[in-house]
């Protein structure tokens, strides 16, 4: 007996409802009015029933994909992701050293999780389904900010000292919500222009919700959110250009491209403080390169091999504390500002290699692919690769105040490392059948 044939609505439901969780619950500690740092001492604060619902989730990833004949493939996706094993099994590992059990347990359960998830809508929905997943999310997250704002400005627009006036919609910080609407405002631009399969109004559409999220980067005053739009505009305009113009590129044109490049970016390192003035910011970076510093020279080689365990640095309020003393800072310092080196701090040099063997394999793999295949929403691997770099240097989006970003690296992970076939493109429209032909 086919559960999946008998009862199609109420598949479809759970389809809905898994991807609607797993989204909540890699998104939960960034929302506002959730504690940011969980009571993971006593479990006060809801933490447990956040595990129950992790927990209920995964059993309904497996019987989706077991409905679908799927479970298979998701298994043996796994073995071509080793980088990613590695990484899980070493933060695991460093429940043995970590300076904060408790913790490290906690944020485990999580990194987990979101792997599991990541790797769900990878298998399950192929490139274009995890695309209209991903503009679904930016949708609802983009009106809810809106309607918070709009309707509840005390709690949707920052009310504390230096932030007065910064727009945070649903989320917790202003640089939070800058750098997340500046990823989804460049998938609605890539919606508008470069989707032939989608229609006039849905088109209209992404336009309205691609205008909503440049209002939130903007809105929320945050330099970091600023850079990384304007970041991940240019890359998008230069993906759409090479895909309409290639057949006329010449070499030359290439190796002009990257002595501008190459020139752009040196004008950036040394005249940083004069960019950074016209976004409102010091040369220092608010403060970001004193607390690198601080943080390189008197936390992490104390432990540089190791680190002090997955999750366990800036969970202890004492350590914030001590960090807002030092530097004088007018609230506690929540992390080190830098993705990459807060993953460092915690898991040691040997983590960061580690987790670099799973990012720069997604890149390697993404870059590959878009080139290959020469397809649009092929390139969006490659983009989101180029949006984890940008997004977290002034900002740690990667497994501190939520793993929204490191879901976006498993699914791109596992995207990249599955054989190019005509896609399950739920949720939540079919593809035409010259858009299927496409993506094989």
């Amino acid at each position: 007996m086919n559960l999946k044939t008998q009862f199609p609505l109420l598949f479809k439901t759970l389809e809905i409802l898994v991807v609607s969780l797993a989204v909540a619950l890699v998104n939960l500690n960034s929302l506002v009015r959730i504690r940011q740092f969980p009571e993971v001492d006593n479990y006060s604060d809801h933490e447990g029933n956040y595990i129950l619902a992790a927990l209920l989730t995964t059993l309904l990833m497996i019987v989706l994909l077991r409905a679908d004949g799927q479970l298979g493939k998701y298994f043996q996706a796994w073995g071509r992701n080793k980088p990613l094993i590695l990484f899980l099994a070493y933060a695991t590992v460093s429940l043995v050293w970590t300076v904060y059990l408790p913790a490290t347990l906690y944020k485990l359960i999580f990194l987990i999780f979101s792997s599991l998830a990541g790797a769900y809508l990878a298998v399950r929905y192929q490139v274009r389904g995890v695309l209209n997943a991903l503009c679904w999310v930016g949708a609802v997250f983009a009106i809810l900010s809106l309607l918070v704002i709009v309707n509840f400005p005390l709690i949707g627009i920052m009310q504390n000292r230096p932030f007065i006036g910064s727009w945070v919609g649903i989320f917790w910080h202003r640089n939070h919500t800058g750098n997340l609407f500046a990823f989804f405002s460049m998938l609605f631009l890539l919606r508008i222009v470069m989707d032939g399969e989608a229609s006039r109004i849905r088109k209209l559409l992404f336009a309205v919700l691609y205008l909503l999220s440049a209002a939130m980067v903007f809105g929320s005053r945050s330099a970091t959110g600023v850079i990384v739009f304007l970041f991940l505009h240019f890359a998008a305009f230069l993906t759409i250009f090479w895909l309409k113009f290639r057949e006329r590129l010449k070499p030359w044109h290439y190796y002009l491209a990257g002595a501008l490049l190459l020139a752009g970016f040196l004008i950036f390192i040394t005249n940083t403080a004069f960019l950074f003035s016209l976004l409102g910011r010091s040369a220092n970076m608010t403060g970001r390169i004193p607390l690198w510093q601080d943080l390189f020279s008197r936390v992490y080689m104390q432990e540089p091999v190791l680190g002090y365990g997955y999750g366990a640095l800036w969970m202890q309020k004492s350590f914030r504390i001590a960090m807002q003393i030092h530097h004088g800072w007018l609230y506690q310092v929540y992390f080190a500002d830098n993705g990459f080196f807060d993953i460092l701090l915690n898991t040691g040099l040997v983590g960061l290699l580690l987790f670099l063997g799973v990012y720069l394999t997604m890149g390697v793999r993404a870059y590959r692919q878009a080139l290959t295949l020469k397809s649009w929403i092929h390139f969006v691997p490659l983009l989101t690769f180029l949006y984890i770099f940008i997004g977290n240097l002034t900002y740690s989006f990667l497994l501190e105040v939520d793993q929204f970003v490191w879901m976006l690296l498993v699914v791109m992970a596992f995207l990249t490392s599955t054989p190019s076939r005509i896609n399950n493109a739920q949720p939540y429209s079919q593809p035409s059948r010259t858009n299927a032909e496409n993506e094989v």
